[in-house]
């Protein structure tokens, strides 16, 4: 005969109320273990009005504490700004005719003429590869981004949204511009073998833009106009660099990427690892049709870094260009730092872009769009000092705000600001939990 052992079962294997309750207390150390890992999360959020800034914040967070860009991120970068330098071109050329500022290059038998006839034909879009960089969704997603703002732009600019090739319609209507039909398809056809991006004819792209920036006084004009239309604030270093964002294999440097700007749409989280503490920054596309997503990232902030473009006092928005940018950011400002959202939250305000508004100053007043201003017209401090009152006079709470000048592009400046702010982050919210 054999013999069989057996074991005897426990009494948990066929009472369900123990079962049940064995999950719970496993459920619950689970969220004990998420709260323990919430509390050493500090959570910092990016807010302020679109092209303000925040974006080139999270880059520098990146550079510092994430070792920056990978090699195809830095070169899809090129390519974004590729597209903008293109398109930044076209812009210049039609609002000149609109301010009625004469451009050498419509002159009759002009030499410039050419290049221009080349800028306003070409189709940025067809100048990148999608699909490039180990298959990365990074150019997909600007393209269909770049699409939607490239429609909105030309109804701003031209009155209407024509088709993609709808610049050939804003042509100067003199006689040099009168061609045939058969000279007008001879024309196209010669220029549509530049569609494909290749490097020789992207070179013939760059020559034709940096001859139009260096050579035509009227499009010189034109750019010191540009707080009345809507600019890539960077434009002028694109411009500057052209040659380099033509060759389609350049690598951006740091500072290329700074300046590159591609919109925030949504909500973005960033982790960072910083003097043993973990951030998590949450950046929010700051147009007005984002803003409405912004409730969805509310819960267990613990900062707010609210950014302030300073030299975009004379500057309107991009969605509706009734409203001055500072106006519309004092506004935004005012509305959460008094928000029931963010009554006991610190807040951080970045007056940024300093290098610009230290430019711009002398040559555009800035009494004349804040006619309450009474200092010095030049004097840089007491404008800053000016929009410092004003952004602290909206906080109606008990609240601190921390107020620091930046300029976001310069790593050097941003690396001791950034230290600051992550220190106040830590200590104001272990004072709150009581652990200091």
């Amino acid at each position: 005969m054999g013999c069989a052992a057996s074991t005897m079962e426990s009494e948990e294997d066929f009472n369900p109320l123990l079962q049940d309750k064995k999950m719970n207390d496993l459920i619950e150390q689970q969220i004990q273990l998420r709260r323990q890992n919430e509390k050493q999360l500090f959570k910092l959020l990016l807010l302020g009005a679109g092209e303000s800034g925040k974006s080139t914040v999270l880059k520098q967070l990146r550079l510092l504490h994430q070792g920056g860009f990978s090699q195809p991120e830095r070169v899809q970068y090129a390519q974004v700004i590729w597209v903008d330098l293109i398109q930044s071109m076209k812009i210049l050329i039609i609002q000149a005719r609109k301010f009625g500022v004469p451009l050498d290059c419509d002159k009759a038998n002009n030499p410039l003429t050419p290049y221009k006839q080349l800028v306003l034909r070409i189709d940025p879009l067809q100048q990148i590869e999608t699909d490039s960089a180990g298959g990365s969704n990074f150019l997909s997603e600007f393209v269909i981004k770049y699409s939607e703002g490239y429609k909105q732009k030309r109804k701003v600019n031209t009155g209407s949204a024509s088709t993609a090739q709808g610049w050939d319609m804003n042509l100067a209507d003199d006689d040099s511009n009168k061609l045939t039909i058969e000279g007008i398809a001879t024309e196209l056809q010669e220029v549509s073998k530049f569609q494909n991006g290749g490097i020789q004819d992207r070179f013939k792209v760059a020559e034709a833009i940096k001859k139009l920036w260096e050579e035509d006084s009227g499009i010189r004009r034109t750019f010191a106009r540009a707080n009345e239309f809507q600019m890539e604030t960077n434009v002028k270093y694109y411009f500057e660099n052209v040659n380099n964002f033509a060759d389609p294999n350049y690598i951006c440097t740091d500072t290329d990427i700074l300046k590159g700007r591609i919109k925030t749409t949504g909500i973005t989280e960033s982790n960072f690892d910083i003097n043993s503490f973990k951030f998590r920054v949450l950046d929010a596309g700051g147009q007005r049709s984002e803003r409405k997503k912004w409730i969805h990232c509310f819960e267990g902030i613990n900062a707010i870094l609210f950014v302030v473009a300073l030299s975009e006092y004379d500057q309107t928005l991009f969605e509706d260009e009734r409203v001055n940018r500072m106006h519309e950011s004092i506004i935004l400002f005012d509305s959460l730092c008094n928000s029931k959202w963010f009554a006991n939250t610190p807040f951080i305000l970045f007056l940024n872009k300093i290098d610009l508004f230290q430019e711009k100053l002398p040559k555009s007043p800035l009494r004349r769009y804040f006619p309450d201003y009474q200092g010095s017209p030049n004097n840089v401090e007491e404008a800053v000092q000016f929009f410092t009152n004003i952004f602290l006079r909206s906080n109606r709470t008990n609240k601190p705000i921390y107020v620091h000048t930046t300029c976001a592009t310069d790593t050097k400046s941003m690396k001791f600001v950034l230290a600051a702010v992550t220190d106040v982050i830590v200590q104001k919210s272990l004072q709150k939990s009581g652990l200091i």
